[in-house]
Parts: C-alpha cells; sequence; structure tokens
C-alpha cells in the first residue's frame, strides 16, 4: 500500500494512524478531565444544583453522596469508552492487549493526578477505570454473541 511505504508495513501507516486518531482524542478529553477544572469542589458548582433540582427533598448528605458516586461513575464510563475505542479500532481482536493500555492509561492518568492542584491520586480509581473498561469488554462481547 502507497501509504505504508514511508513507514513500512508497521504499526504506523496512514490508515493505522486514522485507527488511533479516536482512541488519541478520547485520551486528551480524560487527560483535561484530570485537570483542576474537574475537581470536586468545582464540578459541585454544576452537579449539586442539578441535584437539588430533581431531588428537592433531598438532604445535604445526599446531595453529597450522589455527587461523589457521579464522579465515580465518570471514571467507569471514560474508560469503557476507551476500551470500545481501542477494540473497535487499532485493537481489533486484542481485548486482554487493549485492557492492558486501559490499566497502563489509568495509572498514567492518576498519575498525573499528584502533580494537580485540588486533585489527589487514587489505586481506587485506576481500579474504577479498570472496571469499566472491563465491564466494556463483557458488555461488547455479549452484544457480538446475539448478533
Amino acid at each position: 500500500m502507497a501509504q505504508d511505504v514511508v513507514f513500512g508495513n508497521s504499526l504506523f501507516g496512514r490508515d493505522k494512524l486514522r485507527a488511533w486518531l479516536p482512541v488519541a482524542i478520547w485520551a486528551v478529553v480524560i487527560f483535561f478531565l484530570s485537570t483542576s477544572a474537574f475537581g470536586a469542589q468545582y464540578t459541585s458548582l454544576w452537579i449539586e444544583p442539578v441535584l437539588r433540582w430533581l431531588l428537592p427533598s433531598a438532604s445535604a448528605h445526599t446531595i453529597d453522596v450522589m455527587h461523589y458516586a457521579i464522579r465515580k461513575l465518570a471514571h467507569f464510563t471514560e474508560y469503557g469508552i476507551l476500551f470500545l475505542l481501542l477494540i473497535r479500532g487499532p485493537m481489533r481482536g486484542h481485548a486482554l492487549w487493549a485492557l492492558g493500555v486501559c490499566l497502563a492509561y489509568a495509572m498514567l492518568d492518576e498519575g498525573h493526578q499528584i502533580f494537580v492542584p485540588d486533585r489527589t491520586a487514587s489505586l481506587y480509581d485506576v481500579a474504577l477505570d479498570c472496571s469499566g473498561a472491563l465491564f466494556s469488554h463483557f458488555l461488547s462481547s455479549g452484544v457480538a454473541e446475539l448478533v
């Protein structure tokens, strides 16, 4: 193929680079969500008013717990999407490698948060990230069997 000539028949052919583009864009989104702008004190400014509007009789404690749960669900969802992008794109047929990439990126992402003001790194979050990727694997495998 002409587009593979420059880089040889390797991981860096034009079609293969194009397959990695959605993954790279999503990785940037995850990285952005790990900045101070998405720390708990900032997300509470828009999540908690919505929760109070949806649940006007909920206690402050309930709103706090729900805010926390939504933030943790975001970890689960971000990495579920990352896994799907990997197995539907550049790592098609290599689910274990895709899970490994999700684990590695989750660890890098939490390591990044060590240096971000108003954020903390947590192995618990890495576990949530990986469980989101694993759930996505189970879900996609189950759907594939139905189709």
